[in-house]
């Protein structure tokens, strides 16, 4: 088997930790942009041993995670088969999981077993009570983009500035019922509720404030620009649509059978 050549001068050792570097004073650390640098590293690594290395497919949002779904298990289906009936389908399994991995009482009890190993699904009494939730849950969050946009939102627009769309940084407030979404708009009125709705450790609408904005790579100069030049508004109506995803999504959850 091929040795592989690498020392801490290597090329793709100080190309790995200087964009780690660059990404710590950008106050980036969440665990999707370390894991870019990584990649390349073992890239690199990869060549070295002649070796071709597959990347793992990153879930970019809730809208991939839910519609990517190709598991199924015959064996799992023919047993709840047994224990419930025979229309039991796999997509009731999945809705049955999705809508258990989103129940309070199981992410909490779990916690720290979710963030070191595969989730352990519990058979609750009420099976099709999960699936059904779980149903609602997928298709909301598979569909967010044509959900109605929440008419509760205030737009405080700027005296004197012209009608701008267009996203540099948008900032929350400190108490987070307004998000000043650029010089001339400021989106008042947001429900404490929405950031009851969390991926990961950030709410849903916390996640698009972060990741939707200007962002320049200081070594290749590269911009990622989230405007579209089509959809001028189509960053202010997501927001609109993830404030309603949110709100009905903990309506959901709260409702969900005892586990």
């Amino acid at each position: 088997m091929p040795k592989l050549n690498l020392k801490p001068n290597h090329k793709a050792i100080r190309d790995y930790y200087a964009t780690l570097q660059q990404y710590e004073q950008q106050g980036i650390r969440h665990e999707g942009a370390v894991s870019s640098p990584f990649e390349g590293l073992l890239h690199a690594c990869a060549k070295q041993v002649n070796a071709t290395l597959f990347p793992q497919s990153a879930l970019d949002n809730w809208h991939t995670a839910v519609s990517d779904f190709r598991a199924y298990v015959p064996d799992l289906a023919n047993k709840l088969k047994e224990l419930i009936d025979d229309t039991i389908s796999k997509w009731d399994i999945f809705h049955y999981n999705y809508a258990l991995l989103h129940h309070p009482a199981y992410r909490e009890k779990y916690e720290m077993n979710l963030k070191r190993d595969l989730p352990h699904i519990p058979f609750a009494e009420d099976f099709w009570g999960f699936a059904a939730a779980g149903d609602q849950l997928a298709d909301l969050h598979v569909n967010y983009e044509s959900v109605p946009k929440y008419d509760g939102l205030k737009h405080i627009e700027t005296p004197g500035l012209t009608v701008d769309w267009r996203v540099e940084k948008m900032r929350l407030s400190k108490d987070k019922t307004q998000l000043k979404y650029n010089e001339f708009l400021t989106l008042d009125g947001i429900p404490a509720e929405v950031y009851d709705y969390r991926l990961g450790n950030r709410s849903a609408l916390e996640w698009v404030v972060d990741e939707y904005r200007v962002k320049v790579d200081k070594r290749s100069g590269i911009v990622n620009d989230p405007n579209r030049a089509d959809q001028p508004q189509y960053i202010v109506d997501l927001i609109g649509r993830v404030i309603t995803v949110s709100l009905k999504t903990v309506k959901i959850v709260k409702n969900l059978p005892a586990l």
